[in-house]
């Protein structure tokens, strides 16, 4: 293919790509696409109560039983029987305090920590959004939220590796897993 001279017999041109041909094959797939969504009346009507009950089941429809109070009482508990056996594991004996047992309640500490600002962040939100109806304020507090939630989880990462040379790494990180895993225990409870 010749691709300095314009004239080529094997251009785009000689092959039948004119614009005008392009640009009226996506007018008309487009047209496809408008045809099939104009024609549908599910998505314009939103379901009632009783319309989800008979889809859903009448438990779905119910709050559900765990709170963030509960959540953060599990993620407590998980960090402090994770904190004890490591410390009985190394020391043998139940109340030992050494860098193990440290690292896994500072990993338990990093996961509930920033899961707090998160929690206190959302009731904000929840207390501002009661006058108003704006959903894209909701989604836009939300991911404001989950980033504070990030940058909180990343700087006290950063803080303990920092100020505490004893770190042991499985501990901390074992733990910080554990913690975050309580979520889905919580889901398993409701």
């Amino acid at each position: 293919m010749n691709c300095i001279d314009p004239k080529a017999s094997d251009s785009v041109k000689s092959r039948g790509f004119v614009p005008g041909v392009v640009q009226k094959a996506e007018i008309d797939k487009n047209a496809n696409w408008d045809n099939e969504l104009g024609d549908s009346e599910e998505l314009s009507k939103p379901l009632t109560r009783a319309e989800l009950e008979v889809i859903l089941g009448s438990e779905a429809l119910k709050p559900s039983k765990v709170s963030v109070k509960r959540l953060f009482v599990l993620q407590a508990l998980v960090t402090l029987l994770s904190c004890f056996a490591w410390a009985w594991s190394v020391k043998g004996k139940p109340f030992g305090l050494d860098s193990s047992a440290i690292s896994s309640l500072l990993g338990g500490l990093i996961a509930i920590i920033p899961a707090g600002l998160f929690a206190m962040r959302a009731k904000l939100l929840a207390t501002k959004a009661v006058g108003s109806n704006v959903a894209g304020s909701s989604v836009v507090g939300l991911v404001t939220g989950e980033l504070i939630k990030i940058i909180a989880t990343v700087a006290m990462f950063i803080l303990v590796i920092v100020f505490y040379p004893e770190l042991d790494w499985l501990p901390l990180l074992l733990t910080y897993v554990l913690a975050l895993k309580c979520y889905l225990l919580a889901w398993f409870f409701k």
